[in-house]
């Protein structure tokens, strides 16, 4: 990336040069996403930081599954993107982590670092224009109704992980929807595998609304079953739906979407 000249003005026509920052400047914003984007997420910063320091070190080209994976998720002959998904699932959670940080905490930081979809290279830019103070949100955000989506149950146990995968896209797709407000992910995930009633659930996470569901198979079609409910554990409305095929990924991210389209119009109709 060229470095801008602050005294040479843009031609006509031409696209303003972004300033690339420093190496220090990139290790510098690791370490304030180390602190307040990654608390907690060890693992995933890790990630994270081997990316940035190779990248830093020339090596951006050579960032491919297989050679993440052997780094970080197994040996030499352990790691096998055929048939291990790791590296791709860790990248897509890696992305979400810092769309989520530098649309909140981290509007206003001068250094952005990103991963773009298709690549494992990280990208590093300065913020053209720093805002210090995070912009207010329209009232209607404001007012918005407080989703929690609960961890979907598995009624049988090989489909665990694709209950669990489901939740967390539903949390993704709840945070970016604009009729709602969804709670965090670290609320939601300590409900999974206990005992709870709704009406603590509501309480705990701050909840207008609490979605929950299972999740169970035959042969090869999933059935998906869920209910909305209000704070106070009353049933608003309920649903299920059947997935045959597809790959893990795209089924959780397909049937999050249709989940949420349903539920403004359950809302209408249980008001």
């Amino acid at each position: 990336m060229r470095r801008a000249d602050p005294a040479a003005p843009a031609r006509a026509g031409e696209e303003p040069l972004i300033e690339e920052p420093t190496a220090d400047a990139v290790r510098g914003q690791l370490e304030r996403l180390r602190t307040h984007a990654f608390a907690g997420s060890g693992k995933l910063f890790s990630f994270l930081r081997f990316v940035v320091d190779e990248a830093l070190a020339g090596r951006a080209a050579t960032l491919k599954e297989l050679v993440i994976g052997i780094e970080l998720y197994g040996g030499v002959v352990d790691y096998d993107p055929r048939i291990d998904s790791t590296v791709r699932v860790e990248a897509r959670r890696l992305r979400r982590k810092l769309d989520a940080y530098y649309s909140g905490q981290g509007a206003g930081d001068a250094v952005i670092i990103s991963m773009p979809t298709g690549s494992y290279a990280p990208c590093f830019r300065m913020r053209v224009e720093a805002e210090p103070v995070l912009p207010k949100l329209p009232e209607a955000v404001l007012r918005a109704p407080m989703l929690a989506v609960l961890p979907f149950t598995a009624l049988c146990g090989e489909e665990r992980a694709f209950a669990a995968g489901l939740t967390d896209e539903l949390i993704h797709a709840a945070e970016r929807a604009v009729r709602f407000r969804a709670a965090p992910r670290a609320i939601m995930f300590q409900f999974r595998e206990t005992r709870y009633s709704l009406d603590v659930v509501a309480a705990e996470a701050g909840a207008d609304l609490v979605l929950h569901g299972t999740v169970r198979r035959a042969q090869d079609v999933r059935r998906i079953a869920m209910e909305l409910s209000n704070r106070w554990g009353q049933i608003l409305w309920s649903d299920r739906m059947d997935v045959a095929g597809d790959d893990d990924l795209a089924a959780q991210e397909r049937i999050a979407a249709e989940i949420l389209t349903r539920l403004p119009a359950a809302l209408a109709e249980a008001s």
